[in-house]
């Protein structure tokens, strides 16, 4: 088995900041979850270090903790609320 060399140790990342959103968000699925080690090929030692500034960015409010699940239906459910119901067929209805 060929041996994998960590994406983060390929960078020269020596330190990694909680601050820096758009490097975070690639180790971070679309569930807001930590990407694991064996999907990421991080080494432990930067895995740990990424979790930690995950975990400091989220207690900061730079990445959220869980997604909004009114978010992604919000819009439909605006159009369907805002939809004026004319008189025609609120009589329709009722015959």
């Amino acid at each position: 088995m060929a041996k994998t060399t960590c994406p983060i140790e390929a960078l020269g990342i020596k330190n990694i900041d909680y601050k820096d959103t758009t490097f975070l968000r690639q180790y971070i699925t679309k569930f807001n979850k930590i990407v694991p080690r064996y999907y990421s090929n991080v080494a432990l030692k930067n895995q740990r270090k990424l979790a930690q500034a995950i975990k400091r960015a989220r207690y900061m409010a730079l990445l959220p903790y869980v997604l909004n699940p009114r978010a992604t239906t919000a819009p439909a459910a605006k159009i369907l609320a805002t939809t004026p119901v004319s008189d025609v067929e609120k009589t329709e209805e009722l015959i």
